[in-house]
């Protein structure tokens, strides 16, 4: 009994294993497309359509009228092979018949019917060798999909043009629980589309067919690369039968091979192909919209690709700086920038151009200073108080943000404590006697410079000319623990970690990402008049100033009720000190431009990984754009989907480098970054 039951599920189990085997893993996947089959399907197609509409019979219906046969089935059988063999030896045509195949053909969908096992309509798919566990072997994974659009043109006996977009949202398999795992690894919900266009021209033989391997652009996944396409066509009637294929490398188009238990690996490499009917545009076609088909990639812009291909290789050789305060080697910058709101900023000196500012840590920064988030002091604090949601982008848990409002509260009683700026000036605070704008005075403790940071303890307090305007020179500054000059007011405070601390790293300071530290170069202070300049070290000496090549990381923050600060608590600038004005004016007032900036232009500044949203001047009214970003970014026109590079294209910018775009023409023109599709904005010439 015991035995029989072992024979019983011994026998039950490999049959599972074999229906398994049956429906799910042989590998019977369908044949790729050829030209004869594809040639009787158009034939059949063009016969179909010339039946008689009352069939006299079951054979004759599927008979063309023409041939319909009034006696035999004989007849009819012999009429058929007729009809093959004249398919299998098109007849020459005459010279003048081959320059009249001529236009614009579309693609014809109605033609034939569409499924995985077998279709007799258009269609694109792909087709690759995936290796099964368990000893199964390797099986043949296909998709297809026969929603299209797409075009061919003929001009002078030579295919100029091929221009064919597949929806691959409707791609199906010949196993259908692989095609949910299919379309996660193209993205078709971000890339719906697969695009090839045709490069070069190809010439038609005397018996109207081509039979030519021709270059081409493939676009899938966003990414284009060039492929070789083998391919056949064949004129059959009305028809222009198109079959083809060509490899594509998935790691080329950043595509991940979908994975599953019984997968031990997929091949990189798959075959495209394709089965495609074409049919001459008449002018209705071409008067009607729904007609013309649509496109993600210009012909003309897919030229480029090889330029787009080359900017990423020059761009991937870009040789980063090894830390933070650190500038990128080789760099031939121009003046440009704006301190507070990019990561470098040039100026324009007596010996060139030179850096004079570095903000944040390397790669994108978070400035909280937008007026529509909560950035300032007051505001965090009511959000945390509140227990309202906090905004996502500023990258703040309840815990975090509780954490760096305890550490502002701290700083803020210790202002409290130095309001008078007699108090700074007992405990051993001394002025730099310069009042900078949006700013204040710097009142800084030397002595407190190596104990690291303590948000209770800043190593310079920010005082302001109480009468609210803005000193010609000089200001005072502390004698025996006593402020000798104009009443003060406490405006904020300021945070250093000198470069003697030897570390160049952005510093940890206040909990949370809000806080960007930066460091000056090349900074001339010049305490007897009362200002600061950058310009070289020699001239800075010679007028009586103290010239650093670096002060090390500085960071402000605003903790002071009375100056809470609207571009955020840790801004550089706050314009609730003079000069007054209102926080969109700030960064116009601190662009930097240098002697090559043109007369006239609209100055766009690339950073933080973002253009302006919008530009808009007007025409005759060019754009000088700065890239003050951190890694090298290009100012291209179109959009990733769409390029137009011959309306404009920077080529590759890095940090330091400018680009102008001259407008004539009004007009508006939407711009990206090469490098980062996610950088996109408006140009609007009015």
């Amino acid at each position: 009994m015991k035995r029989k039951l072992i024979l019983a599920i011994l026998t039950l189990t490999a049959g599972s294993i074999l229906a398994i085997w049956w429906f799910f893993i042989r590998d019977d996947a369908p044949p790729p497309p050829d030209i004869q089959s594809a040639v009787q399907i158009a034939t059949a197609a063009q016969n179909t359509s010339a039946t008689t509409a009352v069939p006299t019979s079951t054979v004759a219906s599927t008979v063309p009228e023409s041939t319909v046969p009034t006696t035999s089935l004989a007849q009819t059988t012999t009429t058929q092979l007729e009809q093959e063999e004249s398919q299998e030896t098109p007849d020459e045509l005459e010279l003048d018949e081959i320059g009249a195949i001529t236009g614009t053909w579309m693609v014809d969908t109605t033609i034939g019917s569409f499924g995985i096992d077998e279709s007799t309509s258009s269609f694109v798919g792909f087709r690759i060798k995936e290796v099964l566990g368990r000893g199964i072997g390797e099986v043949t994974a296909v998709g297809r999909t026969p929603e299209l659009d797409g075009s061919i043109e003929f001009e002078k006996g030579f295919l100029s043009r091929t221009e064919i977009v597949a929806d691959l949202t409707k791609l199906r398999t010949d196993r259908s629980m692989r095609d949910s795992k299919v379309q996660s690894a193209l993205n078709t919900s971000t890339h719906p589309q697969a695009v090839f266009v045709l490069e070069e021209s190809i010439p038609i033989t005397d018996n109207g067919s081509i039979e030519s391997t021709a270059s081409g652009f493939l676009t899938v996944n966003g990414l284009t690369n060039p492929v070789k396409a083998d391919f056949q066509a064949q004129l059959v009637g009305s028809i222009m039968t198109v079959v083809g294929t060509f490899e594509v490398n998935l790691s080329d188009y950043e595509v991940e091979a979908p994975s599953a238990p019984v997968v031990v690996s997929v091949e990189d490499t798959a075959i495209v192909e394709f089965q495609l009917f074409f049919v001459e545009m008449t002018s209705e076609d071409s008067t009607s919209e729904a007609s013309v088909p649509t496109t993600t990639l210009d012909p003309l812009t897919i030229k480029n690709v090889e330029q787009l291909n080359e900017y990423i290789a020059e761009a991937a050789s870009f040789n980063q700086a090894d830390s933070d305060w650190l500038l990128p080697e080789n760099l031939d910058p121009s003046a440009g920038g704006a301190p507070g709101f990019t990561r470098y900023v040039f100026r324009q000196t007596s010996a060139g151009v030179v850096p004079t500012l570095v903000e944040g840590p390397l790669g994108p920064q978070f400035r909280c200073q937008e007026e529509r988030l909560p950035c300032s002091y007051l505001e965090l604090k009511e959000l945390s108080e509140s227990n309202s949601p906090i905004p996502e982008e500023m990258g703040l848990s309840p815990e975090e943000l509780a954490s760096l409002v305890s550490e502002l509260d701290s700083l803020r009683e210790f202002l409290d404590e130095h309001a008078d700026v007699n108090k700074a000036c007992e405990n051993g605070y001394l002025s730099d006697r310069i009042q900078t704008p949006n700013m204040g005075s710097h009142f800084i403790k030397a002595d407190i410079f190596g104990n690291g940071f303590d948000p209770g303890e800043p190593e310079i307090i920010l005082y302001a000319l109480a009468d609210g305007t803005l000193p010609n020179g000089a200001i005072g500054q502390c004698r025996d623990g006593v402020w000798d000059g104009e009443p003060m007011v406490l405006v904020g405070s300021a945070f250093i970690l000198p470069p003697s601390q030897g570390d160049t790293s952005h510093p940890k300071g206040f909990t949370g990402d809000l806080d960007n530290w930066h460091v000056h170069l090349n900074l001339c202070r010049g305490r007897s008049n009362g200002t600061d300049t950058f310009v070289p070290k020699e001239e800075c000496e010679n007028s009586g100033g103290n010239f650093h090549e670096t002060i090390g990381w500085m960071m402000h923050a605003w903790a002071h009720p009375e100056h809470d600060n609207e571009l955020g608590v840790f801004s550089m600038w706050n314009p609730t000190i003079a000069p007054f004005g209102d926080s969109d004016t700030v960064e116009e007032r601190f662009l930097v431009q240098g002697e090559n900036f043109p007369e006239g232009a609209k100055q766009s500044l690339v950073s933080n990984f973002a253009f302006e949203e919008t530009i808009e001047v007007e025409a005759g009214q060019s754009v000088y754009f700065n890239n003050s970003d951190s890694v090298p970014h290009t100012i291209s026109a179109g959009t990733p989907d769409e390029p137009e590079l011959e309306e404009f294209d920077s080529g590759i910018l890095n940090p330091g480098d400018n680009f102008q775009i001259d407008t004539s023409k009004p007009g508006s023109y939407p711009l990206f970054c090469i490098l980062h599709p996610d950088m996109t904005g408006l140009l609007i010439v009015n």
